[in-house]
């Protein structure tokens, strides 16, 4: 527990240091949104041009994902190692032709594994009237199926948490030794990653940053309608925007710090 505060500490001290890096993040972050937001309303009846130019559009998101996923997590996990005070906003984006490579790799089988838990979550929701059904039954008590859903969806959002998490680390395991050295940790860090510090770091970061980003998004304050009204919205969103940024690095950087290897540790110290 006291190296995950350590971790934690220092992982707040350098995103408070990195503020260019949150905000470079966050404009990064917006900009593929809204690149997304346009390659999804291009019409689905087109010529054959617009059809190329979408798919060299979305060809372009992939690369540019990877670029930025790839970059931040290397970074983060450079940064730990050598228990560096601040993160530079270049550092989101400096990745070699190899580590492209393997982050396209990585994110291939990253998104088959997000698609089968997606899947085997879809076809437990089809079924909670079911299992409320059953549960009526044997209980002779009546279950609603709203408890079952809400019971879902609170396993649904802890695997998600666990899923999330090691995926962040198999990567920062894969930068640091490449993958046999990742295929050897594999089962220590799903384990780690699904009820250790790993996990209760990823829970900190995602209640704490995603709660307080819902509020702001959700909150509206009661102003004049016009110009007001937009601004206040566009200073709620860019605010929700930047602490997604934060809590993004502070994830990364908590997770690098805890994964760091003996060697680096000495090093560093």
């Amino acid at each position: 527990m006291k190296n995950a505060i350590t971790a934690w500490k220092w992982s707040l001290g350098v995103v408070a240091r990195s503020y260019r890096t949150v905000i470079v993040l966050a404009a990064l972050i917006a900009l593929w949104g809204f690149a997304a937001y346009e390659w999804l309303g291009m019409p689905a009846e087109s010529s054959a041009l617009l059809m190329v130019l979408s798919l060299i559009w979305a060809i372009a998101q992939i690369l540019a994902t990877a670029v930025v996923v790839g970059g931040t997590l290397a970074s983060a996990g450079e940064t730990a190692a050598n228990s560096e005070r601040s993160l530079h906003p270049r550092a989101l984006w400096t990745l070699g032709l190899k580590t492209l490579g393997t982050t396209l790799a990585f994110c291939a089988a990253s998104l088959v594994l997000v698609w089968f838990c997606n899947s085997a979550f879809g076809w437990v929701n089809a079924h909670s009237v079911e299992v409320a059904s059953f549960m009526t039954f044997h209980s002779q008590k009546p279950v609603s199926h709203e408890l079952i859903e809400i019971v879902f969806d609170g396993v649904e959002w802890l695997v998600w948490i666990i899923v999330s998490g090691f995926l962040m680390a198999l990567f920062l395991a894969l930068v640091r030794g490449g993958w046999g050295q990742a295929g050897k940790q594999l089962g220590k860090i799903l384990a780690s990653c699904s009820f250790r510090t790993p996990f209760m770091t990823s829970l900190l970061s995602v209640v704490a940053f995603g709660e307080l980003i819902y509020k702001l998004a959700n909150w509206h304050p009661i102003v004049p309608p016009g110009f007001w009204d937009y601004t206040q919205l566009i200073v709620r969103f860019s605010l929700a925007l930047l602490l997604l940024s934060a809590g993004l690095l502070f994830w990364l950087l908590a997770l690098a710090r805890l994964y760091r290897p003996k060697q680096e540790i000495s090093q560093a110290g």
